[in-house]
């Protein structure tokens, strides 16, 4: 699982996690880390991976930059106790170049070649390919209605594995937006009609 980190010597708080067998930083925007102190996460603390999802979704957490320089922990070890084995969000759920496996400034490009097709690639390896790249769109600006626009506008009918898993995510994440929805409407529906009894007992 993600931890929060306080930064030695300014302002400021970061997040470390491992994904794929590697340790990885991510710097936090203002926004991120209020969030994240707002939700009542301290530094230190392990949080599930569906906030650290969410915060690099709206931009709030990002890999480029520099390190996280000295981390200001009492518990230093605490970096590298990363898993919970309950947390129900598996760390493949986090997008990452086709290429590479990067998790860096990560962006949706169209690739012209003997037949389009649809990757996500991170800045080294869109460099390796910019004479066939046509389109890029950095992917936090990407959502499920932006990408089937896309590829259907662009007549793209080939995506590689990175766009499908990132596909199935927004897919995933559509899907309980409107599960949830419906569990409260049925929640606010159960609550109308035991109050509705009850106040036609008074009449």
């Amino acid at each position: 699982m993600p931890v929060l980190h306080k930064y030695i010597g300014k302002s400021g708080y970061y997040v470390l996690t491992s994904i794929k067998g590697s340790i990885i930083t991510f710097q936090l925007t203002s926004d991120g880390q209020e969030k994240l102190i707002e939700s009542g996460i301290e530094p230190d603390q392990r949080f599930g991976r569906a906030l650290l999802l969410d915060l690099i979704r709206s931009a709030n957490a990002y890999t480029q930059g520099t390190g996280p320089g000295t981390i200001d922990s009492e518990h230093n070890d605490v970096q590298l106790q990363f898993d919970f084995p309950d947390d129900p969000a598996p760390e493949s759920m986090f997008p990452s170049c086709y290429d590479c496996s990067s998790l860096n400034d990560l962006h949706l490009v169209e690739i012209k070649d003997i037949e389009s097709h649809a990757s996500i690639l991170c800045p080294t390896c869109r460099s390796k390919k910019s004479d066939t790249i046509d389109t890029s769109v950095p992917l936090f600006l990407v959502s499920r209605g932006i990408l089937n626009r896309l590829l259907n506008k662009k007549g793209i009918k080939k995506v590689d594995n990175s766009v499908l898993a990132y596909q199935n995510l927004l897919d995933a994440e559509f899907e309980s937006k409107w599960e949830a929805l419906i569990k409260s409407k049925s929640t606010q529906q159960r609550l109308f009609e035991k109050d509705h009894g009850k106040q036609s007992k008074l009449f």
